[in-house]
């Protein structure tokens, strides 16, 4: 059981008996309290802590102690109950878990697809999770998922990894509604992209040398290389301030293996020096965002329409919920 919080909604993950991930709203449904408070493993009921109503993995109200007055129990027996958990839709994606509160977006598979039909030729399967890194930032979620997909700042920010890649090999970015996306063309390793890691098999030679970002909307963002596959989520704690967690994921032994154990540490090592060069530079535009005479920018129209259609997606959805 993995209680998270989405949106200000508490809720609670769990993997069934029949190996099916659910989500529900981890609230119980007589007075309200958490049912889930920490990470919780071989567990095969809910039972909340408060009168100790106790609820399937499925979310079916099992009993209720004392319901009907002292030692008068109350067995739920009914398929259809209105005290059982309340679901909410969720979909997995290979190592990811997407929810959907209000059960109103489109089925997953086709808000997926304007990025699956650009994986074609990476073997997910062959994913192992390597490691993740933490940052606690001082502004705006939407701010660092525009740092993320924005190549712009590379040659000011990121002295290695403009010349790793210069702004001439940089390709412009694109966005296919609420796929934003950019990639580029690499013509060396090096041990800070993990040199010598495995690559994914049957990979074709145009590749090989590729690296490619993507940002599913609102805040999901990951970036494709030969040898491995880094997940961005920014998740908001409040108007000027967020959470960012990077996770990084190797193909095949490269993911386990002890001889590529110095060339994983080299990947997490750049991980966290790259971002630390990047959270300055956000956490000051969140402070210049505090001026009354900043008014939206003037824009690069090579670089900027994605970042401009990301507002229009924030601004459009919020406006839905208004």
């Amino acid at each position: 059981m993995l209680p998270v919080e989405i949106a200000g909604s508490p809720i609670v993950l769990v993997k069934g008996e029949d190996g099916v991930i659910r989500a529900f709203h981890n609230v119980c449904r007589h007075r309200g309290a958490k049912l889930v408070a920490e990470n919780l493993f071989s567990r095969k009921t809910f039972v909340c802590p408060n009168h100790s109503w106790s609820y399937s993995l499925k979310g079916q109200l099992l009993v209720r102690p004392h319901f009907y007055g002292g030692d008068s129990h109350d067995v739920n027996h009914s398929p259809c109950h209105r005290a059982n958990l309340v679901e909410v839709r969720c979909a997995v994606w290979h190592d990811w878990v997407f929810v959907n509160l209000d059960g109103e977006a489109k089925d997953f598979s086709l808000y997926i697809e304007p990025i699956t039909r650009h994986l074609t030729g990476y073997d997910f399967s062959e994913l192992g999770f390597g490691d993740a890194i933490e940052f606690e930032i001082k502004a705006n979620w939407k701010l660092a998922i525009e740092n993320f997909i924005e190549p712009y700042h590379v040659f000011s920010c990121h002295p290695w990894l403009n010349s790793f890649v210069g702004m001439a090999e940089r390709e412009p970015l694109t966005f296919e509604d609420h796929v934003l996306r950019c990639g580029y063309n690499f013509q060396k390793t090096d041990p800070a992209r993990g040199e010598g890691l495995p690559y994914f098999p049957n990979l074709s030679a145009e590749k090989k040398n590729r690296g490619d970002w993507f940002v599913l909307f609102p805040n999901f963002a990951f970036e494709v290389f030969p040898d491995q596959v880094d997940v961005f989520i920014a998740t908001p704690l409040g108007v000027d301030r967020c959470h960012e967690t990077i996770a990084i994921y190797f193909i095949g032994e490269g993911a386990h293996a002890v001889e590529y154990a110095s060339a994983r540490e080299g990947v997490l090592k750049n991980w966290q020096d790259l971002n630390s060069e990047d959270i300055g530079i956000i956490e000051r535009m969140q402070g210049g965002r505090a001026s009354e005479r900043f008014d939206g920018g003037v824009l690069s129209p090579y670089w900027d329409p994605v970042l401009q259609h990301f507002g229009r997606l924030t601004y459009h959805y919020l406006g839905e919920q208004n």
